[in-house]
C-alpha cells in the first residue's frame, strides 16, 4: 500500500514501534477512565418522556453542564473520542509499518 518508500530513516523504524506502544497504553487508559466514569455517572431515568408529558426543562436540566453530571458526561466523550482517534492512528501505523521493507535505510 505504501510502497513509494524507498527508504526508511532509522529513527522511524526505531520510533514506530514505540509510538504504538505508546497508543496502546492510552488507549487502555482511556477505555479504564471511561468505564469508571461511566460507572459512576447516575442513571438517567425519564429523559424521553418530556415530550409526552409536556413537561419543562427546569433549571438544573437546563444547566446540567456546569453540574458533576455534565462534568462526567464531557469525560465521558473526551475519553470515547481519545480511543476513537488512537485506534485509528494505531492502525494507520501498523499499516506503515508493515508495508516498510525490512532492513531498509535511507543512504
Amino acid at each position: 500500500m505504501f510502497n513509494f518508500m524507498l527508504g526508511v530513516p532509522p529513527w522511524v523504524a526505531t520510533w514506530f514501534p514505540i509510538f504504538q506502544a505508546a497508543l496502546v497504553i492510552l488507549i487502555a487508559i482511556a477505555c479504564i477512565v471511561m468505564i469508571v466514569a461511566i460507572l459512576a455517572s447516575p442513571a438517567q431515568v425519564g429523559r424521553g418522556g418530556n415530550a409526552i408529558t409536556g413537561a419543562a426543562e427546569s433549571f438544573y436540566t437546563k444547566n446540567k453542564g456546569k453540574s458533576n453530571q455534565g462534568r462526567i458526561r464531557t469525560l465521558i466523550i473526551v475519553c470515547a473520542v481519545t480511543i476513537a482517534v488512537s485506534a485509528v492512528l494505531y492502525f494507520v501505523l501498523i499499516q506503515i509499518f508493515q508495508a516498510l521493507p525490512e532492513g531498509t535505510t535511507t543512504p
